[in-house]
C-alpha cells in the first residue's frame, strides 16, 4: 500500500529568549534570601509582628516568582508527533522534564495563535527586578489547542518585556516561526493520519472473501459509473473504486484504463462477441473473482434492479 511513512522525528522548539529574565532571576533569588533571612532571624527573636508578616509575605512572594520563572520563562518547550500523538514537554536546562502531554492527533480540531496581549504584559518599570515578580505570577500562553471533545491546552509562555518599545518595533518573528511550525507539523501528521487509515480500509476490502469482494466492485461501479479495465493473458482485469486504483500499492504497476460505466455496457456487455469472455473482477494482486461477461452483466442487471426496486418503494 501507498501509506505514508513517518520521517525523521521533527521537534518543533520554543524558547524565550529575553536576557532581562535571567537578571531578574539572579536578583529575585538574592532578595529572596536576604528577606527569608530576616524572617528567620524575627521568627526565633519574635520580636515585632508586622517584621514576621512582611517578611514572610516577601519571601512567599519572591519564591513563587522564581519558581514561576523557572517553570514558564527560563524552561525551553517542545513538541513533536509520535505514533499518532501530539508529544508536548516543557524541560529546564535540557534535563529536568517539568510537563508532558500525550495529545491524539486527531483529537486536535483547531491550532490557534491567541494574539500578542500588550495591555497584560507591558507596564512597570521592567528595569527594577522586582518587577517581574508580577509579570512572573500572570505566565500567558499563547497558543491555545483545541480539541474536539472541548477539553483545551494552552502551551508556549509569551510576554511583552519591554513596556517602553512599541509594539510596531517588537520582533515577533520567532514566536510566529515556531507557531506557523507547528500548526503546519499537525496538520500534515493529521492528512497523514487519515491517509493511512483509508489505505487499510482499501486494503481490507480487497482482501474480502472473493463473493464479498465482487458485490463490493459492481456496487461501487455502479456508485461512480466508471470502472478500470487491463488485460492480463488475454482476459480482462475489472476494478472499481477510484481511490483504490489511486491509492493502493498493489496497482501501481498495473495499467488500468478508466472507461465510463455505459460506455463498457454499450461495447462490451451489450456485444454477443464478448459474451464467453472471461473477467477478473476485484483482482488484488493475488486473485479476483472470474466471471463471463454474460454473468457480468446479469449481476449487474440485477444490483440496478433491487436499486430501482429499493427506490420505488421508498418513493410510496
Amino acid at each position: 500500500m501507498k501509506g505514508v511513512k513517518d520521517n525523521e522525528l521533527k521537534k518543533i522548539e520554543y524558547s524565550q529568549h529575553c536576557i532581562l529574565y535571567y537578571y531578574a532571576l539572579l536578583t529575585l533569588i538574592i532578595f529572596d534570601f536576604i528577606a527569608g533571612v530576616f524572617f528567620i532571624i524575627n521568627l526565633i527573636r519574635f520580636e515585632l509582628l508586622i517584621f514576621i508578616i512582611v517578611f514572610g509575605i516577601m519571601t512567599y512572594f519572591f519564591t513563587r516568582a522564581i519558581v514561576n520563572c523557572l517553570k514558564f520563562f527560563i524552561s525551553k518547550e517542545e513538541c513533536y508527533c509520535k505514533n499518532e500523538n501530539l508529544i508536548y514537554k516543557r524541560i529546564l536546562f535540557k534535563k529536568f522534564l517539568l510537563k508532558e502531554l500525550k495529545i491524539p492527533l486527531l483529537d486536535i480540531e483547531e491550532v490557534l495563535d491567541k494574539g500578542h496581549v500588550y495591555s497584560e504584559n507591558g507596564g512597570g518599570n521592567y528595569v527594577s527586578p522586582t518587577d517581574f515578580v508580577f509579570l512572573f505570577f500572570k505566565p500567558y500562553k499563547r497558543v491555545l489547542l483545541n480539541l474536539k471533545r472541548g477539553i483545551k491546552y494552552d502551551i508556549f509562555t509569551y510576554t511583552y518585556p519591554y513596556p517602553y518599545i512599541e509594539k510596531e518595533i517588537y520582533d515577533d518573528t520567532d514566536f510566529l516561526k515556531s507557531f506557523n511550525e507547528l500548526k503546519e507539523m499537525i496538520e500534515a501528521e493529521q492528512k497523514k493520519i487519515l491517509f493511512n487509515q483509508k489505505v487499510e480500509n482499501l486494503m481490507e476490502k480487497y482482501n474480502f472473501p472473493l463473493d464479498e469482494r465482487y458485490s463490493y466492485i459492481l456496487n461501487k461501479i455502479l456508485d461512480e459509473e466508471k470502472l478500470f479495465i487491463s488485460e492480463k493473458d488475454n482476459n480482462f482485469i475489472i476494478n472499481g473504486d477510484s481511490e483504490a486504483i489511486k491509492d493502493l500499492e498493489i496497482f501501481k504497476d498495473m495499467n488500468f484504463e478508466e472507461i465510463d460505466f455505459y460506455v463498457f455496457y454499450v461495447n462490451y456487455l451489450s456485444k454477443k462477441e464478448y459474451e464467453n469472455k472471461k473477467v477478473l473482477v476485484g483482482y488484488n494482486g493475488i486473485d479476483g473473482k472470474e466471471v463471463t461477461i454474460s454473468k457480468l452483466k446479469e449481476d449487474i442487471n440485477e444490483i440496478r434492479d433491487s436499486r430501482s426496486k429499493y427506490g420505488r418503494e421508498v418513493e410510496k
